[in-house]
C-alpha cells in the first residue's frame, strides 16, 4: 500500500456516483477518457490513470481498484515500448496477469488493450521519425504476442481501437502520442459498446461486435473491441 500512496501526486482516478463492475486502469493516453460517462450511471467504469505509467505500476495501482470490480480494462505497455523491446514488455505483462490472477481473483475477466501506433512528434525542432518506425515496429510485435496470449489464456480478451486505420492526424495530438479529441471520442465509442456487450448474460464470440448507430455510420471502420474465446486455462 505504500508504493500506491507515492503515487497519489500524479494519480488521476474517477469513480462513479454508484459504483461500478468494470474499471480502466491505464497511463495518460486515458485522460480524459472519463469526461465521455455519466459518473451517475450505473454502468459507468471507474477510471484510474497515471501519467508515464509501465506495466510494472499497475499491479501498484490494483489498490484503487474499487471492491466489487469484475471487468478490468488495461490501456498500458506505451511507455514501456518507448524504452524497451517486445519480448521484455510482453514479459512484464504476463507477470502483470499473474498478478491480478493472485491478488483479484474476484476479477474474472480482464481486457487488453492492444498499444496504440505514434506519429512524429511535431512540436519538436529536429523530426523523430527513426524513433517512431522503432517504437511502431516493437508495437506491433508487442501486440501480436498478446493477441496469442488472448487466444491462449481463460479470461484474458483484448480491445483493439483501430486507431492505425486513421491518419494520425486526425486521432493524435501534435505530440504523435496522446489522442486528440477525436481519438478520445474513438476510444470511448469503443469502450461504451464493449460495456454494451458486459452487461448481456453472455459474450458473443465474434470478430467486430460493435453496433452500428442508427442511420448507419462507418463505426466498424473506425474502431472495435474485439473479444475471442479462450482455448485454455
Amino acid at each position: 500500500m505504500a508504493a500506491a500512496r507515492a503515487f497519489r501526486k500524479q494519480l488521476t482516478w474517477r469513480f462513479p456516483i454508484h459504483g461500478a463492475s468494470t474499471a480502466i486502469v491505464g497511463d495518460s493516453q486515458l485522460k480524459y477518457l472519463h469526461q465521455h460517462f455519466d459518473p451517475a450511471s450505473l454502468h459507468s467504469p471507474a477510471f484510474i490513470c497515471q501519467p508515464g505509467a509501465c506495466i510494472g505500476d499497475i499491479g501498484e495501482l490494483l489498490d484503487f481498484v474499487p471492491k466489487g470490480t469484475s471487468n478490468l480494462i488495461l490501456h498500458i505497455g506505451t511507455n514501456d515500448l518507448a524504452n524497451t523491446d517486445a519480448p521484455t514488455a510482453f514479459n512484464r505483462y504476463v507477470a502483470l496477469l499473474d498478478r491480478i490472477r493472485h491478488e483479484r481473483p474476484h476479477i474474472p475477466m480482464v481486457f487488453a488493450t492492444l498499444v496504440l501506433p505514434r506519429a512524429p512528434n511535431q512540436r519538436l525542432r529536429r523530426h523523430n521519425w527513426r524513433a517512431v518506425r522503432r517504437f511502431n515496429f516493437e508495437a506491433r510485435e508487442f501486440n501480436l504476442q498478446l493477441l496469442s496470449l488472448c487466444h491462449e489464456r481463460e479470461g484474458v480478451f483484448y480491445v483493439n481501437h483501430r486507431i492505425d486505420a486513421l491518419p494520425p492526424w486526425t486521432v493524435l495530438v501534435a505530440d504523435g502520442l496522446h489522442p486528440s479529441f477525436a481519438g478520445v471520442s474513438l476510444l470511448a465509442w469503443n469502450i461504451y459498446n464493449l460495456l454494451l456487450d458486459l452487461r448481456r448474460p453472455y459474450i458473443h464470440n465474434c470478430l467486430e461486435h460493435a453496433p452500428q448507430p442508427e442511420g448507419g455510420g462507418g463505426v466498424r471502420a473506425l474502431g472495435d473491441a474485439i473479444l475471442l474465446p479462450s482455448t485454455a486455462a
